[in-house]
């Protein structure tokens, strides 16, 4: 019995063999079965989304205003398309001598103002929508990726991709729509090229390029695809050496094209300068007080990307200086992240080694060739850390976990789809999506606003002295205009303050605190102190232009309007795009009747906010004060057209046709504007005078005398032309009485 069985059973004839189990199983992920890759995308696609809805009630925040809510050339809507595709990323912001070419998300943006307005509702759907694309997509490619055959991990690792809270600041933060945009394209590249290398269809090839021109336009964290496209259809996925040759080939010549535009379009703004040195408040490793401590840090940080991978807490807003202390070789976070990231590179040579298509291999590849552009190593970026940083690297380690879930719990290479709702999966699955899927919702609604956000960031790391910066800000500068009651922003203003004063603990050199405290005291009448905040952040960073804003700003209450100019002009110098101080200095040349240079920076206010009426009004009236009346009537007509019943602008061009003695013209606007504005006395002035030139002398003394009724002390002026229109009248008694009190004001006053 034990011989016979032993042997070595015949095959049965191809019509008598039974139907291989995994075949019966794999059928049922064809379209139309539950598991069916339509449906298990539609699934991953509703469950991105619901993650990230409560999103939908956020505003604004961070870095939302640059790219969205005041740049200028998005705010154009569609029209800026193509000057937002030829100018620096920046651009329309903030005019800086190293910007970047990122026209994408901005063109997105651009669009969708045009159809749905400013509204931050529409802006977070589109992120959210993204990036359920963003999961699809990775769930595509790693279904392709092993063939078809292991659905059940290419699965597994999109979900816990779309759950997973480390990617909320990318979704939730609208300005991050490059990075998902980057991530879209670029993983949809991967799925056109594996389509060619499967069917070899030249469209695929090209839109494949296509793909991934879009995702390096968008961001250039995709430029890691240079090094794993090679690797994955070299070495992985290689039925044919030529298609691969193609596709390395098509991504190279992408890429070539994409610089040789950015160069051009960045030498044509003179936008392509060499980098300038990171701030320390940026990045603390700028400072690091010697080359070990450099090194350890950056290890150091390396190994908290790589926690944030597993255990996504506390997510955090920013982290500058001191949310990660200086590290040496003494640290144990540096050894601790020195042998785990040893650990993983051991783990993926060896099995690499063993197995060139390991996927445990290709998992760590990708983590470490994404992470390592912003691991500080190759340069120092804008930030020390950065959770968006890790949005690609997450991809990898979601597929090490799916792996995991495969090696040790389905112990299965070939399961079907279908095994991710036994029991055994769904026991450690659903655990971790419900705690991961908890997290993220709870980290959207701190997304809420920047207060909240801020608020929220600091309690977690209360050594991060931005933090408290940021958190003054937001109330010194938003919820203070929020409120309207008087007690309630003095302790707003307190709040704030003490917020300041705990970043200077932290950290004394860091100008913005002292900018901030500067800004309270001023509109708090506190002058001296304003001006001497101002300075030591002056002091701190001489190109700092909001100091140099706000301590010009002091010097206009104080009447200083000469010696406010030059830090106006400093302030434009260090950001031209910084419009206040055009309006700051425009504002100072008026009141000095240097009327041109005033109408040159209201003109060049205009063009950031070309629909400001109040820039328009003012350049009327720069016009107006410099007797040039038909320029001045110009801009107020302008006005006029959007603001009909605006009762100074009416009465302003009710003042021009007084001044250039078309008395019987400016009746009306006079008329007009009294009507518009029963209290307006400037204009009972200008209607007085203009009834007495066009000789309506009844009229001119009876305007007077309401005005002195409505305000004495401003009517005195006109009282002249009372004794001037009863001596027109011939009521010389009436005349003389009115002389006589005109006496009493104006003592050259005499009757003709």
């Amino acid at each position: 019995m034990a011989k016979n069985l032993n042997k070595k059973r015949q095959a049965p004839p191809p019509s008598q063999k039974k139907q291989a189990p995994t075949a019966v199983k794999a059928a049922s992920t064809k379209d139309g079965g539950t598991f069916s890759i339509k449906n298990l995308c539609i699934f991953l696609g509703v469950v991105s989304f619901l993650i990230y809805a409560n999103t939908l009630l956020n505003g604004f925040v961070m870095d939302d205003v640059m790219v969205l809510k005041e740049n200028r050339m998005v705010l154009k809507g569609m029209s800026a398309i193509p000057e937002l595709l030829s100018t620096p990323h920046m651009r329309g912001y903030l005019i800086i001598p190293n910007d970047l070419y990122r026209p994408l998300s901005l063109v997105m943006f651009a669009i969708e103002y045009q159809l749905f307005g400013l509204s931050p509702g529409v802006h977070h759907f589109f992120n959210v929508l993204t990036f359920a694309g963003c999961s699809i997509m990775l769930f595509l490619f790693l279904n392709k990726f092993f063939g078809g055959k292991r659905t059940a991990v290419a699965f597994i690792a999109a979900l816990i991709f779309a759950v997973h809270p480390v990617h909320t600041e990318v979704v939730a933060n609208i300005k991050s729509r490059d990075e998902l945009m980057c991530f879209f394209f670029g993983f949809w590249s991967l799925n056109l090229f594996m389509n060619y290398m499967k069917d070899g269809k030249m469209t695929q090839l090209l839109l494949g390029v296509l793909a991934f021109y879009l995702a390096i336009i968008s961001k250039e964290t995709v430029i890691a695809f240079l090094g794993i496209i090679p690797i994955l259809f070299f070495i992985y996925n290689n039925p044919d050496k030529k298609r691969a040759m193609y596709i390395t080939a098509g991504t190279v010549i992408a890429f070539i094209v994409f610089m040789a535009i950015r160069t051009s379009v960045l030498k044509a703004y003179d936008a392509n300068q060499p980098a300038a040195e990171v701030e320390f408040i940026d990045n603390a490793l700028s400072g690091a007080p010697d080359a070990i401590s450099l090194f350890a840090t950056k290890i150091v940080v390396m190994g908290h990307y790589l926690r944030l991978m597993f255990i996504p807490y506390p997510l955090l807003s920013t982290y500058s200086f001191n949310s990660i202390p200086f590290a040496d070789f003494t640290s144990i976070a540096f050894w601790l992240s020195l042998a785990a990231y040893g650990a993983m590179i051991y783990f993926m040579v060896t099995r690499f080694l063993k197995n060139k298509k390991d996927p445990w291999a290709f998992a760590i590849m990708f983590y470490l060739a994404t992470i390592f552009l912003f691991s500080n190593f190759p340069f120092l970026m804008g930030a020390e850390l950065a959770e968006r940083f890790a949005f690609f690297a997450s991809a990898g380690t979601c597929l090490l976990m799916a792996l995991a879930i495969e090696q040790w719990i389905i112990k299965s290479k070939e399961a079907d789809v279908s095994i991710i709702k036994s029991s055994k999966v769904l026991t450690i699955l659903a655990p971790l999506c419900l705690i991961y899927s908890g997290m993220t919702f709870a980290r959207n609604a701190e997304w809420k606003d920047n207060l909240t956000l801020y608020k929220a960031d600091v309690k977690r790391s209360p050594n991060d002295v931005r933090l408290y910066h940021n958190v003054a800000a937001a109330l010194a500068e938003e919820l203070y205009e929020e409120v309207t009651d008087s007690v309630k922003k003095k302790e707003i203003d307190q709040e704030a303050l003490g917020y300041l004063r705990d970043g200077l603990k932290i950290y004394e050199n860091y100008a913005d605190l002292y900018v901030e405290m500067a800004r309270i005291f001023d509109r708090n009448k506190q002058y001296d102190s304003a001006i001497k905040y101002n300075k030591i952040g002056l002091s701190l960073n001489p190109i700092n232009f909001t100091a140099n804003n706000n301590l010009g700003s002091v010097m206009i209450t104080a009447g200083k309007y000469r010696e406010a100019i030059p830090y106006f002009l400093r302030a434009m110098e260090y950001n031209p795009n910084f419009k206040y101080a055009y309006l700051n200095v425009a504002r100072c040349y008026a009141q000095l009747k240097q009327f041109d240079s005033a109408i040159i920076n209201f003109r060049k206010l205009l063009e950031f906010e070309p629909n400001n009426l109040d820039v328009v009004q003012e350049i009327g009236t720069a016009y107006f004060m410099a007797a040039k009346y038909d320029s001045a009537q110009y801009y107020y007509q302008l006005v006029l057209k959007q603001k009909p019943n605006d009762p100074n602008t009416t009465n302003n061009i009710g003042a021009i046709l007084l001044n250039t003695k078309r008395y019987a013209e400016a009746v009306p606007y006079f008329q007009k504007a009294v009507a518009l504005n029963p209290g307006y006395l400037n204009a009972y002035s200008n209607l007085a005078r203009a009834y007495y030139f066009s000789g309506q002398y009844q009229k001119a003394i009876e305007t007077i005398n309401k005005e002195v009724e409505m305000d004495q002390q401003n009517a005195i002026k006109d009282i002249p032309y009372i004794a001037l229109s009863y001596q027109k009248m011939g009521n010389m008694a009436e005349a003389k009485r009115y002389e006589a009190i005109s006496k009493q004001y104006y003592s050259n006053f005499t009757l003709e």
